[in-house]
């Protein structure tokens, strides 16, 4: 028996509906297996078992670095929302997005009245337009 029928016997039905990039975990398994099967007569070269053993701390620390940004990333979208929100009632100039032909969009300056919420961009209400976070150009405070 293969170390890969070891592995897929037991976890038949997951491999089928899971189609996702092997986990650390997932390769842990597949290394203890290879050594729980290996050929006694024949056991496996220490170079091979390092540069397996390299393998797993490398997925090790990608999958530490996709958690550290993943977390950054939610980091800046809560601080946007906080920014956004603490502009209600002030009175901003933002510029819309260029036209096709590269012509700037207009200068819109008004009283946010409103923020909004949507795949996780903040906008604005202003004039009764919609304005996106990003066209943002100054702020001035409420009353001057």
């Amino acid at each position: 028996m293969s170390v890969i029928d070891s592995i897929s016997g037991s976890n038949a039905t997951t491999a089928t509906t899971k189609t996702t990039a092997m986990s650390k975990d997932d390769f842990l398994k597949m290394l203890i297996a290879q050594l729980k099967n290996q050929d006694p007569t024949s056991p496996q070269q220490g170079t091979e078992f390092a540069t397996q053993m390299a393998q797993f701390a490398s997925v090790e620390q990608l999958t530490n670095v996709n958690m550290a940004l993943q977390s950054q990333n939610q980091n800046s979208l809560n601080l946007i929302s906080a920014q956004a929100i603490n502009l209600i009632g002030k009175e901003i100039t933002a510029q819309a997005a260029a036209d096709k032909d590269g012509t700037p969009g207009t200068v819109i300056t008004g009283q946010v009245t409103a923020v909004n919420f949507k795949n996780q961009a903040a906008s604005f209400t202003v004039n009764g337009q919609d304005i996106p976070f990003t066209a943002l150009l100054s702020v001035r405070g409420a009353g001057g």
